[in-house]
């Protein structure tokens, strides 16, 4: 079963023996509470005795803010409510089409004709073929947590593959 029906769903196939959570909240900025409770009710729904592909996020190692805390939640309550699960902690995914990623925002930018700002920092650039790999991979029946990395990438290199049009 596939539960979601946005970007990262729509590259799932649907297996018997797993249940993909694919429908949580997709901007890493939201502010607006209900989107938070949305998920974690409909998450709710799904019987514990089923194994649960849960979606997080990487930036749980290293970001406090409202999304960052509730990735945490939702992980430790699958912890703990569930008998087997996987945990999928990624990060930029190469194939989102939703103006609220840093590739999205920055081709917009560039787009726009603005050069963006660039921090001193690195994300993690996962293709789809690099995802769809790790998800096959994924059994049931375990208690599994897989932080699927893709490439390393500063934002200087994020930016110069935008504009070469590898991005």
């Amino acid at each position: 079963m596939i539960v979601g029906n946005g970007n990262i769903a729509k590259v799932l196939k649907d297996r018997d023996d797993l249940v993909f959570f694919a429908s949580g909240v997709s901007n890493s900025s939201c502010t607006d509470e209900k989107e938070y409770e949305r998920e974690f009710t409909l998450l709710k729904t799904i019987p514990t005795d089923k194994h649960i592909v849960y979606f997080s996020n990487l930036g749980i190692y290293y970001k406090e803010d409202r999304y960052t805390s509730h990735k945490i939640k939702i992980e430790e309550y699958i912890r703990t409510n569930y008998t087997s699960y996987t945990i999928v902690r990624i990060e930029v995914c190469e194939w989102v089409k939703t103006p609220y990623t840093i590739l999205n925002y920055f081709k917009k930018q560039l787009s726009d004709g603005i050069e963006p700002v660039i921090q001193d920092t690195t994300r993690y650039v996962l293709s789809l073929d690099e995802f769809l790999y790790w998800i096959k991979m994924i059994k049931s029946g375990v208690k599994n947590e897989m932080n699927v990395l893709g490439r390393k990438m500063t934002v200087r290199q994020i930016v110069d593959e935008i504009k070469a049009g590898k991005l």
